[in-house]
């Protein structure tokens, strides 16, 4: 991956019992001119992201009409970040719940995976393009 100052990583999260030697990972890594860094299992498996993202891709094959993209965004556009329960309002030609979902997962709009659970207090923002 790229970090947010262009720094490389490569980044292992291993599921069996016994990972291989770090060691000789890092120095595989080192090679290649990127840092390594093992990831602990529970920074994948613990918390709300991994549940957020899996309720999230269940929409990734939605197709959210014209009409109701373009009022998600100018409202969310218009007043600033507002809560799942208020966008859902404004979506009229399809499902409510799809039609946001669809449109987090295109990156018009996002909302904070890590917190809690999506859910209707969940605030909702545009992502700036």
């Amino acid at each position: 991956m790229e970090d947010a100052d262009g720094r490389q990583w490569l980044l292992d999260v291993f599921d069996r019992r016994n990972p291989p030697d770090e060691g000789v990972l890092q120095a595989a890594a080192s090679v290649l001119s990127v840092r390594y860094r093992m990831v602990d299992r529970a920074e994948i498996y613990d918390g709300f992201r991994l549940r957020n993202a899996n309720d999230l891709l269940r929409y990734a094959g939605h197709v959210v009409p014209l009409g109701d993209r373009i009022r998600l965004l100018s409202l969310v556009g218009e007043h600033g970040p507002l809560s799942l329960s208020d966008c859902l309002r404004a979506v009229r030609e399809t499902q409510p719940v799809a039609a946001v979902a669809s449109l987090i997962l295109q990156g018009y709009l996002e909302v904070e995976l890590d917190e809690e659970l999506i859910g209707p207090e969940t605030m909702v923002r545009r992502i700036s393009s």
